[in-house]
């Protein structure tokens, strides 16, 4: 341990925190430190991991829903257009594949806390095909009494009819991607409702008053200047939903975004200017009363629990369903096939079209430990999982010492909360802790929570965030 250099994780102290902390922002990548398990024992593994209950963990579950109207600029998430026709078709695979793992011990032994219908944009599929997904879920997976059964949705497409059929349904919180309420920033990356659109569309939902409504709103797009970020956060507010999600914009590679600022066609935001809007959001929604639950997400109500997103953080186990999705078993992960057609024919095949699986190492609790802290703003180093090092406050406590000193954080005893500044910079925080844990000990692949090899049989068939 004495050979690792954390000085290379400091913090710059010379300036404004939120806008010089770090030269870039680190994403926080799931899949980091596991080992793919080789494509030909995959098959076998997931028989294994499905025919074994395993030990008693959090459990959710996600669906995707690879379709959209159109390719917003900024998204990386786009991967077929919505027709009628093969929204259905897909439809009923995904209930053949919740249907056909169904029974499974390795799915029916623990109940699952979250669901989640993500996409693309789930609120795409036409009234039938929801109803018949919500109410296979509902019927066939082992819910718990209070899950938390999240739709993702967009205003083109969702219309009274279908909100209140999904409600019926089952579904009690609905996310929808506003994004920013200017016509015309909106229109400019392929968003078609305008503002008056998008306020009495978010209306219509609050005033049911039957599920947890939440804005999800995007700063640093192109044209979003200053005031058109508070003009979007003071409608935010007065339309009164639930709960409001604040994310930055990432210029992904491969994005039409992406094209449009490496051709001069549209200017990108600084990191100075998106961490000034982060600031903005977090004293306005301070000012208003709004608990700030983890580094993007404020409730407005209690009926906002957020609880699909910080499991996520925390590490459970989450049962994916549908092409691209990923999921988590035990110390598994896998990816459902994201080749449309490869997915469908998996399912007509009478298998889990996985396109890769990786296990994790031994100190993949100590990374969800730390990823789970960070996400709700401090972290408690007297609970990291680490028995193989001595004293691993000793170990971090320099690099917390220094990020206190450049105003990221601030300790109290073991206690490291972090300040405005550390949760815009959360990502770097956690890669660095991330870094180091990794350095402090040879990676060991448990696979005890596995079952012994059972003979292979069809898979049966049965994304992260």
């Amino acid at each position: 341990m004495s050979a690792i250099d954390i000085s290379r994780f400091f913090a710059n102290a010379d300036g404004h925190a939120i806008s010089h902390a770090f030269p870039s922002r680190r994403a926080v990548m799931p899949w980091r430190d596991r080992e793919p398990v080789a494509q030909h024992d995959i098959p076998a593994t997931w028989s294994r991991l499905i025919s074994h209950p395993g030990a008693p963990r959090k459990r959710l579950a996600y669906i995707h829903v690879p379709f959209c109207a159109n390719h917003c600029l900024f998204c990386a998430f786009y991967r077929n257009a919505h027709s009628p026709a093969n929204a259905q078709v897909y439809a009923d695979h995904i209930v053949t594949e919740i249907e056909r793992e169904a029974d499974e011990p390795g799915i029916r032994h623990h109940p699952i806390e979250a669901v989640y219908l993500g996409g693309g944009t789930p609120s795409a599929l036409s009234t039938w095909d929801l109803t018949h997904i919500l109410d296979t879920v509902r019927r066939r997976l082992p819910l718990a009494p209070d899950c938390e059964i999240t739709l993702e949705g967009r205003i083109i497409h969702f219309d009274d009819d279908k909100i209140d059929a999904c409600i019926a349904a089952g579904v009690n919180r609905i996310s929808v991607g506003v994004q920013t309420f200017d016509t015309e920033v909106r229109r400019r990356q392929g968003r078609r409702a305008s503002k008056d659109d998008a306020i009495r569309f978010l209306s219509g939902i609050r005033d049911r008053n039957r599920v947890a409504l939440v804005i999800d709103l995007l700063y640093g797009l192109p044209g979003q200047t200053p005031e058109v970020w508070r003009e979007d956060l003071r409608i935010a507010a007065d339309l009164a939903p639930d709960g409001v999600d604040l994310y930055g914009l990432n210029l992904i590679p491969g994005t039409p975004l992406h094209r449009a600022v490496a051709a001069g066609k549209l200017s990108a935001t600084t990191l100075q200017h998106l961490g000034a809007m982060y600031e903005t959001g977090v004293a306005f929604l301070g000012d208003i009363g709004w608990r700030q639950i983890s580094n993007s997400h404020w409730a407005r109500t209690a009926r906002e629990r957020n609880r699909y997103n910080l499991c996520i953080k925390q590490g459970a186990d989450c049962l994916a369903y549908g092409s691209g999705a990923g999921g988590s078993i035990g110390n598994h992960s896998y990816t459902v096939a994201g080749e449309l057609q490869h997915y469908e024919a998996g399912i007509a095949a009478g298998c889990k079209p996985l396109d890769g699986m990786s296990i994790s190492d031994d100190l993949a609790a100590a990374r969800h430990y730390v990823t789970a802290g960070f996400e709700v703003g401090q972290l408690d180093l007297d609970g990291l999982p680490l028995p193989h090092v001595s004293d691993p406050k000793a170990l971090f406590a320099p690099l917390l010492d220094q990020w206190q000193h450049a105003g990221v954080v601030s300790l109290n005893g073991d206690i490291a909360q972090l300040t405005t500044a550390g949760r815009f910079w959360y990502g770097n925080l956690i890669a660095a802790f991330n870094d180091i844990i990794t350095a402090t000990a040879p990676s060991r692949i448990s696979r005890c929570d596995i079952a012994p090899p059972l003979p292979y049989h069809k898979a049966k068939a049965g994304r992260m965030s």
